[in-house]
């Protein structure tokens, strides 16, 4: 498990309408690392109490200690790609694309997988509180409104106007929710929060992760304007979808690589941003094979991050802890699946 301490300064900067970086650059690679082996790590032991939704039609429920399939509730659908968001490490909301900008959206709650219809919309973000999560709704291409809704199917607030945010735009964490990558608003105002220079890539609490400038990253803090430059930790070259500590402080992300430069098998690397410190961590184990279009990561509401993928036909659990030095590695017997999608969601 390699750490890495970034020594960039941090510069503090007045909350304006667009926040400018100026802060040392940090080199855009580390060093070349080790190459990517068969996942691996000390065998999973003793009772975890994770309950994985996992993609299929309809979705499924796994239990990790057991390894039972356990049916959902859910029902399953023709009308297009399925998707699963989870909530606060211990919920989740699936949505199933039907017909231009409206889906139907579904909330999964327990571990008795109690699911609510949460109506139709175009896109969702989990709310600062984990217990309820914004719908987005298309008026048209350019008029949307959002809506808070309970995991219950409750309608907590009627819809407003909203800018239009589309599903790669994640939520802001405790600031609100991104919208066309660089602007933050806050959900009950629609008012503009922030505005950055790069992408935001990630958030927690109230710490942005940017994806630049470049092939660097830069950790924001949306509240003071303090920031710090990250390279690009990886020997590969792409990245994969990154997963956010409920708790807010760790952000994992995750580097990829299809075709691992060349030589046929995919490849996936994950190193952890503490957000309080900076520090880089990359997952032991790290990087591994993987078939990407069938793993993904999730943290649980207490703290631990779960890796649920699949190499050469087997289907794998990975947990870890931040500060442990081996991932607890399990491997389950699991059907043949037919969602479209490789996000899955903790149950507890």
């Amino acid at each position: 498990m390699r750490r890495l301490r970034i020594a960039a300064p941090i510069v503090v900067l007045g909350l304006a309408a667009s926040i400018g970086l100026t802060a040392r650059a940090a080199p855009s690679v580390l060093d070349a690392g080790r190459n990517p082996e068969p996942l691996r790590g000390a065998p999973l032991r003793g009772e975890t109490g994770l309950r994985l939704l996992v993609p299929d039609n309809p979705p499924f429920v796994l239990d990790v200690d057991t390894g039972a399939v356990i049916p959902s509730g859910l029902p399953a659908t023709s009308r297009g790609t399925l998707r699963i968001f989870g909530v606060g490490g211990r919920a989740a909301v699936v949505v199933v694309h039907s017909r231009w900008k409206r889906a139907d959206m579904y909330a999964v709650r327990g571990r008795d997988s109690r699911v609510s219809r949460l109506g139709v919309g175009t896109n969702v973000w989990p709310a600062a509180d984990d217990k309820s999560v914004w719908v987005q709704s298309a008026r048209s291409r350019s008029r949307c409104s959002l809506r808070r809704m309970g995991l219950d199917g409750e309608e907590l607030r009627a819809p407003r106007p909203f800018p239009c945010a589309t599903g790669s735009d994640p939520a802001a964490g405790s600031l609100g929710v991104v919208t066309r990558r660089t602007r933050v608003h806050d959900p009950e105002t629609g008012g503009l929060v922030l505005k950055t220079r790069w992408g935001v890539l990630a958030a927690a609490g109230t710490k942005l992760v940017l994806a630049g400038p470049g092939r660097e990253f830069t950790l924001l803090d949306g509240k003071t304007g303090a920031q710090r430059r990250l390279p690009w930790p990886s020997i590969l070259g792409g990245r994969d979808a990154p997963a956010v500590d409920p708790r807010g402080r760790f952000v994992a992300l995750a580097f990829a690589d299809p075709a691992w430069l060349l030589g046929g098998r995919q490849a996936l690397d994950v190193w952890l941003i503490d957000t309080r410190t900076g520090e880089l961590t990359q997952l032991p184990g790290m990087p591994a094979f993987v078939s990407l279009k069938r793993t993904s990561l999730a943290w649980t509401d207490d703290g631990r991050l779960v890796l649920f993928g699949e190499d050469n036909g087997k289907d794998a659990v990975a947990v870890w802890r931040p500060g442990e030095r081996r991932l607890a590695l399990k491997t389950v017997q699991l059907p043949e699946r037919y969602g479209a999608s490789d996000s899955f969601a903790i149950l507890r």
